[in-house]
């Protein structure tokens, strides 16, 4: 009786086992990917919940609000200084048109400025939840100076 196995099926069953090996690792890959996959959304709201909660995103969104809402009292400011300015000049001198220049400029960033305030205040899953209650909800966008009044960034 001969106990020795052809070389022929030694090779056979080795391949056979490293490609049952590669199998399995791509089974388990595919795996932990499929599972990766399904658990996304899950994971991605736990993830996204507990940076918005953190300390580092309230302070920040809490400082936001009163960084953008005083922005945008400096920028009236700067309103008020340069209409006092432009009555000094005579229509249609050169000084005159700079100062409007930099008046409708200034106006701009103003809009500008109240668009991004009122579109982060409506923002209450992010950072508008952080929003002062002091703070106005929204700011009117008005024709500043002749619609309205100066932004007041502090209710009480």
């Amino acid at each position: 009786m001969n106990d020795d196995i052809p070389i022929g099926r030694i090779i056979l069953y080795g391949i056979l086992a490293i490609a049952g090996m590669l199998l399995l690792w791509v089974l388990i890959a595919g795996a932990i990917f499929g599972f990766r996959v399904a658990t996304a959304g899950i994971v991605g709201r736990g993830e996204a919940h507990i940076q918005i909660q953190s300390a580092d995103f309230r302070i920040q969104a809490y400082q936001h609000f009163f960084n953008v809402c005083g922005s945008i009292q400096g920028l009236e400011g700067q309103i008020d200084e340069l209409t006092a300015l432009l009555g000094q000049f005579e229509p249609g001198s050169r000084e005159y048109n700079m100062t409007a220049t930099s008046l409708a400029g200034v106006k701009g960033y103003r809009h500008q400025a109240i668009a991004q305030y009122n579109a982060d205040a409506t923002k209450n899953w992010t950072e508008g939840q952080f929003k002062d209650n002091d703070l106005p909800y929204r700011i009117p966008d008005t024709n500043y100076p002749k619609e309205g009044g100066k932004t007041v960034c502090a209710l009480s």
